[in-house]
């Protein structure tokens, strides 16, 4: 199965790029075989290898790592999922040029920028910074770009072209009824402390009067609640360990709770607010199950495409890693 631009890894929308090749001696196509056939579209190994280096070189920078002939390694082998990736992007391409759709070029502008400013904010510069990116120079680096959002923009124009009735939408919300049910909820202080003894100690203190937020930014050893006065904020039940979460959805609200042990230490609690339960309508969730069930039908409308487009991959001509010339590989 081809994937979509809708399935793929944020770092494979730059590298979508056309290359109209004429046909080569024998010689050039055993040294640098067609991968990918469209129409006239044929993008040899060295083309298609170049632009899986640039999405390495993301991957990496996305790790925050640098990019190593090693990690081009780790990832070659998911060249033929990537080769995959690129024939749905040449079949966008087709989609958009034969619909006359264009990307403006202050669009493009705007995306360039923001890398230099990138770029201006690491204290580096923008060429080398390209150059480290696996981009040949700023033109290369726009003409990616420019591709990256005509794919983007044929993709949203099968999605908009899918209409989705109303009756489709009420069966889609009775087949999935359980996927909107909200679960219960309740809102809850606590104290944390080591040992039973204390715990008693402070809840007599409570019940005597003493402020529940002070004590708890002074005895609790919750850093995170104890700094906002023991607050936990509203939990959905079955969130917490089933000591604690027992007590704080069967506890009268606002009375002090506890002590609860848990694996932690000793709880003492108070619920300020609970919900029960509940369903969620179908007004409530019709705009999510509306945008659901179009990227889903355009998902489908996608790989309709794709197969009436007669792409042809030749995984199979992969050339192996030692095959290549591992010195522009750095």
């Amino acid at each position: 199965m081809i994937r979509s631009p809708h399935r793929r890894s944020p770092y494979l929308a730059l590298l979508a790029a056309v290359a109209l090749l004429l046909p080569a001696s024998a010689s050039a196509q055993a040294t640098d075989p067609v991968l990918i056939e469209l129409g006239g579209t044929r993008e040899r190994a060295s083309f298609v290898i170049d632009r899986f280096e640039i999405a390495v070189r993301g991957v990496a920078a996305s790790q925050g790592l640098p990019f190593t002939p090693e990690v081009f390694e780790q990832l070659y082998p998911f060249l033929p999922n990537f080769l995959e990736q690129r024939a749905t992007e040449l079949v966008l391409l087709d989609y958009a040029r034969t619909r006359d759709l264009a990307v403006d070029e202050s669009r493009i502008d705007e995306i360039v920028a923001d890398v230099r400013a990138t770029a201006e904010a690491d204290q580096r510069d923008f060429e080398t910074l390209l150059v480290e990116a696996g981009f040949r120079d700023e033109a290369q680096l726009r003409e990616l770009v420019t591709e990256s959002e005509l794919v983007q923009l044929a993709f949203e124009a099968i999605r908009s072209g899918v209409v989705i009735g109303e009756d489709e939408l009420r069966v889609a919300y009775r087949g999935a009824r359980e996927r909107f049910v909200v679960p219960a909820e309740a809102c809850v202080r606590h104290i944390l402390v080591e040992d039973l003894e204390q715990a008693e100690t402070i809840a007599e203190s409570l019940r005597e009067g003493a402020d529940f937020a002070e004590v708890a930014r002074e005895e609790s050893i919750d850093p995170g609640s104890a700094a906002r006065g023991g607050d936990l904020g509203c939990l959905p039940q079955g969130a917490t360990v089933p000591a604690f979460d027992e007590a704080a959805f069967s506890a009268e609200i606002g009375e002090l709770t506890g002590p609860i042990e848990t694996q932690f230490g000793y709880h003492l609690l108070v619920v300020d607010s609970r919900e029960e339960a509940r369903q969620r309508t179908f007004d409530e969730v019709r705009d999510q199950l509306e945008r659901e069930l179009r990227a889903e039908r355009a998902e489908q409308a996608l790989d309709r495409y794709v197969a009436v487009a007669n792409v042809r991959l030749y995984p199979e001509r992969i050339p192996a890693l030692e095959e290549l010339d591992r010195d522009s590989i750095d």
